[in-house]
């Protein structure tokens, strides 16, 4: 009964309602329209993007499955194809290599004091300013595995050398695997002396007694020492020698302590013997022996310092003959009167270089010779000063004076009495 008259009730008052509103439920039916349109536009969109999405999710799950074949069959492929690993402390074989260079360019300026024979005869003097490309030097070192290494170095020096295979080298050992002990062959200058110096001109010990030979050598070495003895062929024959013998012998040994063992101090000390001197390069060349042959064999022995500590460094050498040369057998031994000579040649060079700033190094030296007659100063004392104008670029002016032995006679006739050398040289070392 209630429902009923509910209706009936709720009939009334919707049929006052129309009757006394029907602007109102016109606009009302039509905006109804409109929301049922509205809703039934955005029903389609999201229909629409449903299906855009479903649509996205198989290709992602197609593109999944073909990324999943694909790596398998990599994975397969590299199974079967073998490929080259590296353990620990491998390099790749551009990484055993490594480049080196030096270029030094000088200007100079020698004025050569000399006289005449004759104790009466007056003093003149000679100049001669150059400037050269004194050297040009490029070398690669190669670590082929644990035990083999090898260097070339190629080398041109203006007005000295042409353009040559300087050093050539195959090492063997040398390293903890083979206790220390090494075999190098090839072609190289063996150890005998030191030769160092901080000055730009080469030492008299080095102009006298470096040599360079196709040699064999063996030996020993670790961080505290090192030891080497080898042959070479040879160029200087005894009277009556076969040419075919290898005849040349030479041994070194040094010590030098690692770096940081003593602190800040550094030490090299050695001492070196060559079965023949006659074998160095000046000693053989056109101003020594020149090819001719010698009655006997002369042996020359070598000793050797240097001492680093802080910006301080000391060096120390003496090389000698350990006998004389025979009257003519060296073409530089003449006397001021024109007469051959004997000669047992030696050298000795001491050095002091300090550092006051990290750029800039001062060294002076003393060094000397014993029968060289002409073609070295018998003392001479110097000064050389460098500075590091950039990362490997180096400034360097020196200055030496030297006196030699009265008792000579040069090329030109006259005897040789004093020079002053001034050289200033641009470097770059990489």
């Amino acid at each position: 009964m209630i429902g009923l008259f509910g209706r009936i009730l709720l009939a009334v008052v919707s049929l006052w309602f129309l009757s006394g509103s029907s602007s109102v439920a016109s606009a009302q039916e039509k905006s109804n329209a409109e929301i049922l349109k509205e809703l039934a536009a955005m029903k389609a969109r999201l229909d629409a993007l449903e299906k855009e999405i479903q649509q996205r999710d198989e290709r992602i799950k197609e593109l999944e499955t073909k990324a999943a074949k694909t790596e398998k069959e990599l994975l397969h492929t590299a199974a079967r194809v073998p490929v080259e690993t590296k353990t620990e402390g491998e390099k790749h074989w551009s990484d055993r290599i490594r480049l080196s260079g030096l270029v030094e360019v000088e200007g100079s300026s020698e004025r050569l004091k000399e006289r005449g024979p004759s104790q009466s005869d007056s003093d003149s003097s000679r100049r001669d300013d150059n400037i050269r490309l004194a050297t040009a030097e490029l070398g690669a070192e190669v670590d082929v595995n644990a035990y083999v290494s090898g260097k070339i170095k190629l080398l041109y020096e203006q007005d000295e050398t042409d353009l040559t295979i300087d050093e050539a080298t195959v090492t063997l050992g040398g390293i903890p695997e083979t206790m220390g002990f090494y075999a190098m062959a090839g072609r190289y200058y063996p150890h005998f002396g030191g030769l160092n110096s901080w000055f730009v001109s080469d030492p008299i010990t080095k102009e006298i007694f470096e040599l360079r030979k196709t040699a064999v050598q063996t030996g020993w070495r670790d961080d505290w020492l090192t030891s080497g003895i080898g042959v070479f062929k040879g160029d200087v024959l005894k009277t009556g020698e076969d040419e075919s013998r290898i005849k040349g012998l030479f041994a070194d040994v040094h010590f030098h302590n690692p770096e940081g063992s003593w602190g800040g101090v550094s030490l090299v000390a050695g001492v070196s013997y060559l079965n023949n001197v006659g074998e160095t390069d000046t000693l053989q060349g056109p101003d020594g022996l020149n090819g001719k042959e010698v009655k006997k064999r002369i042996g020359g022995g070598a000793g050797y310092l240097t001492v680093e500590y802080e910006q301080f460094s000391l060096g120390a050498e003496y090389i000698t003959a350990l006998d004389g040369f025979e009257t003519g057998e060296m073409t530089y031994a003449l006397d001021r009167d024109g007469n051959a000579r004997e000669t047992k040649p030696a050298a000795w060079n001491f050095e002091l270089a300090y550092r006051p700033i990290e750029k800039l190094q001062v060294a002076g030296k003393y060094e000397g010779s014993r029968d060289m007659f002409s073609l070295y100063p018998q003392s001479q004392f110097g000064l050389c000063v460098s500075y590091k104008i950039f990362d490997s670029a180096v400034i360097s002016g020196e200055y030496l004076r030297g006196k030699y032995d009265g008792n000579n006679i040069n090329p030109g006739g006259r005897v040789s009495d004093k020079r002053d050398l001034f050289t200033l040289q641009l470097a770059l070392e990489f």
